[in-house]
């Protein structure tokens, strides 16, 4: 079977059905077969009546004993259906709500193996259990959309596997399996999807990450090489950074002036700029990519600066007016009326404006540039290898990339993200920056710490408030939501100029919000991550974190940085509750201990491995497919060592890998500049 075939040519998939599945990405056999399970229910062996723990699964093989019984609940319009079934050690009630058809199915004295969650609460019993003649084993939990169920999803896995197998080839080469002890693609993937055991489940893992990272790698040396010894006209910096050093308010640091020199080398080399820009919070990354951008603008040509946010966008086009003026300057953003940003395509495409700021907005099909010769991206792992490859798109060739990265990566996950690029590293912080008092609130201090903020309020200070979610919800009790946290502090606190931010809120409900934060009309800003980057307000000197064990140390690092940028002293608080033996208060201690962002991210690596640390929020890893699932250092290194040997030593059997990670990268160039 050919693996690109459209899921309609599997059987017991039709056109309605392949539609609900595309709304999980699943277009094809092979997206089928890759969609990696987000958890699994492990029923291969079997449970005891009387041995069942409140609260966890179990498969339990029991005798149905008695008719079953139904009963119709008119106030809550609820069918309830039970039946008793016993074992050698005891009887449990299996017990669903509104599946009425289930009634004719449990015969009194058929044997069944009962798979669900043991509820202890009103005796022994399970709710709304599944079914089979015998031990399942290992099941595999898919996300789904409405409309689709757990039994459809295995079984369309199961139809495509059983009928794309025979004719599946494997892109790794039998040498480079043995090499590294991994699984070839024909035993992998059935493991993936219904392991025999624990063990093979781990085992097509780690065959599955070592593909996608090995992949990744060479995906990004392809980028890199396109790039590398790419003819570029020759600029010389030098006079546009004596130039820019007098328009600025402050006198850069000893890191600082490094990274511009690295820059001015770069652009003089006559060759394609590739570097990476990484410093920790408020190290001073933003002035270094400005001057590279000016230096640029000053050879006569044209600069670009893509950010995450439309709320750091337009901050970054409000510093850079304020510094070379507004004339030659031009914003765009999706949020805009289409009329405003025809007008800066068309100040950008003749050469009258000289720079662009946007952000994924600058990669659409809706204009070009006369003369791009520069790229900046701000928090680039936001974006990834296909959106940067888009924009080089766009440029002349020989197009200069710079990148700039706020989060501290340990040195490991570095290389594999930003493999490609040369590195000026900023490791000092401006004079002046205090330290930033971290400490940990427990639950029973909670109102000290809101009572400490609107007394800092009143002399004219400024808080942040970061909740983990947008609003309240049942899966996740305890934790708070942004808006119904702001809506209890403004009834607590009447008097208090609140305001609300979240990711949720249309771009210019959230502009102006961020602006009245900025202005001081905002005193105390209850908020959700969308402020983790590049929100810059000096006289914001609180920082509290509400659920901080929800969180990474780094992320946490990066929330506590949008404090602590004036004169005044600066707090965080990270208030949690922890659960006993959970490790949340031995981790967070480590954030309250050090101001070292790399310190602490090579901390927060080594307690969560990389899979943790990347997290979803790292856009820019969407081109993985599993390696989430099995990422730890030492594989890692394995696969980007594998990667290196490919591309010193590109043998013909390596061949079906190269041609895999280019279709990818063309691919994703397509996907983004078409959208």
């Amino acid at each position: 079977m050919n693996l690109d075939a459209p899921l309609t040519s599997l059987k017991g998939i039709g056109p309605r059905r392949a539609e609900l599945l595309g709304k999980l990405g699943l277009f094809s056999v092979n997206d089928l077969l890759r969609f990696a399970p987000r958890d699994y229910l492990d029923y291969s062996r079997i449970v005891l009546a009387a041995e069942g723990v409140h609260g966890q699964d179990g498969a339990f093989l029991l005798t149905l004993s008695g008719p079953p019984r139904l009963a119709y609940i008119p106030g809550r319009r609820l069918n309830v259906l039970t039946v008793t079934g016993k074992d050698a050690s005891g009887k449990l009630t299996l017990t669903w709500y509104n599946q009425p058809f289930r009634k004719d199915q449990l015969q009194a004295g058929r044997q069944v193996c009962a798979c669900g969650r043991m509820d202890r609460s009103h005796g022994a019993r399970l709710i709304n259990p599944a079914l089979y003649p015998a031990c399942p084993g290992i099941l595999p939990v898919y996300p789904l959309t409405r409309g689709l169920s757990q039994n459809l999803l295995r079984e369309a896995v199961r139809t495509a596997l059983s009928c794309a197998l025979p004719d599946l080839k494997d892109p790794m080469p039998p040498s480079l399996l043995k090499k590294h002890g991994l699984l070839p693609l024909q035993s992998a993937l059935p493991s993936l999807h219904f392991p025999a055991a624990q063990a093979a489940l781990q085992q097509a893992r780690r065959r599955l990450a070592f593909e996608d990272i090995l992949l990744f790698r060479l995906m990004l040396s392809l980028l890199g090489r396109e790039q590398e010894g790419m003819a570029a006209r020759p600029v010389d910096g030098a006079p546009a950074y004596r130039a820019f050093l007098r328009m600025l308010p402050f006198t850069p640091t000893g890191a600082q002036q490094r990274a511009m020199a690295d820059i001015m080398q770069d652009l003089a080399s006559g060759k394609a700029m590739n570097r990476l820009i990484q410093g920790d919070v408020g190290s001073g990354k933003t002035a270094v990519a400005f001057f590279a951008m000016y230096a640029v603008m000053a050879a006569g040509k044209q600069a670009a600066l893509m950010a995450p946010t439309e709320i750091l966008a337009r901050q970054h086009y409000e510093k850079l007016a304020a510094i070379l003026g507004p004339e030659r300057i031009r914003l765009v953003l999706g949020g805009m009326k289409k009329a405003q940003r025809e007008e800066a395509w068309a100040a950008l495409s003749t050469g009258e404006a000289s720079l662009a700021v946007g952000t994924h907005a600058l990669l659409r099909d809706e204009g070009m540039f006369q003369s791009l010769a520069l790229v900046v991206t701000d928090e680039q792992h936001r974006f990834g290898v296909g959106q940067r490859a888009a924009i080089q798109s766009k440029g002349q060739e020989g197009l200069h990339v710079l990148v700039m990265s706020a989060t501290p990566i340990p040195r490991t996950l570095a290389l594999l993200l930003y493999g490609d690029l040369q590195v000026s590293r900023i490791d000092e912080l401006p004079p002046g920056r205090k330290p930033i008092a971290t400490r940990l609130v427990p639950p029973s201090k909670r109102k000290d710490m809101y009572n400490f903020i609107q007394a800092q309020a009143a002399t004219g200070q400024q808080a942040y408030i970061v909740c983990p979610l947008v609003e309240e919800s049942e899966e996740l009790p305890g934790v708070p939501g942004a808006v119904q946290l702001y809506q209890r502090l403004h009834k607590a606190y009447p008097t208090l100029a609140l305001g609300l931010l979240h990711g949720q809120m249309p771009s210019r409900e959230k502009e102006a919000v961020a602006a009245d934060f900025r202005a001081g009309r905002i005193r105390v800003l209850v908020a959700t991550t969308v402020i983790e980057v590049g929100v810059d307000v000096p006289a914001a000197t609180i920082m509290a974190i509400e659920h901080a064990d929800r969180f990474g140390l780094a992320q946490l690092h990066q929330l506590r940085g949008r404090v602590g940028r004036g004169e005044r002293d600066s707090y965080c608080f990270l208030l949690c509750s922890p659960e006993p033996g959970d490790g949340a208060a031995e981790r967070l201690a480590i954030l309250c201990d050090s101001q070292d962002g790399f310190a602490i991210a090579e901390a927060d690596l080594a307690m969560r491995g990389p899979g943790e640390f990347l997290g979803k929020r790292q856009h820019g890893l969407s081109e993985f497919e599993a390696a989430h699932l099995a990422m730890d250092l030492e594989l890692l290194e394995e696969a980007q060592a594998a990667a290196q040997d490919i591309l010193a030593h590109p043998a013909p059997q390596y061949r079906p890998l190269l041609a895999l990670a280019k279709a990818r990268l063309a691919s994703l160039r397509e996907d983004i500049v078409g959208n």
